[in-house]
């Protein structure tokens, strides 16, 4: 199933022990948002358009999916790579709200939880398609784990 379109590989290069940055900006288009979905992502920050489509920028550093090393015969980070690209930049805005003087629980609550449907939707977009089952584990365990990563004081 297609819920949207990558605009192309990922391109980006490794600085250990475990960063990667982006070597030119990866986009993601869904038609799978609501309108009020797209607004509660763009007061959030996220560098989403109006029409759905989600942009990290060149430059920007991930770690690409953070599962650990033990998980990766069920869910490697480079079977969901990109998707996960998209989600670390949702998240990095979800922490960035969270901790700023205009955050509200219910909006970051719903933003995190359309950024988890977004990673969903970006794994089952793309090509090569990811075993269901992988794509499955991973939207669990964000939505399982993800409340800390998206609300730490990480930078």
């Amino acid at each position: 199933m297609r819920n949207g379109i990558f605009n192309d590989k990922l391109s980006a290069e490794f600085t250990p022990p475990k960063t990667w940055i982006l070597e030119r900006d990866l986009t993601f288009i869904t038609k799978s948002l609501k309108k009020e979905d797209i607004s509660i992502l763009q007061k959030i920050g996220v560098n989403i358009s109006d029409e759905g489509k989600i942009t990290c920028v060149k430059g920007m550093k991930t770690d690409l999916a953070s599962v650990p090393r033990s998980c990766w015969s069920i869910i490697s980070p480079w079977d969901v790579a990109r998707a996960a690209v998209i989600h670390d930049h949702l998240y990095a805005t979800l922490r960035k709200y969270y901790h700023s003087e205009k955050s509200d629980w219910g909006t970051w609550k719903k933003g995190r939880e359309i950024s988890d449907n977004i990673f969903l939707w970006g794994m089952q977009s793309a090509t090569p398609s990811v075993w269901k089952i992988k794509t499955y584990a991973a939207y669990y365990a964000v939505r399982a784990f993800g409340s800390f990563p998206a609300s730490s004081n990480e930078n």
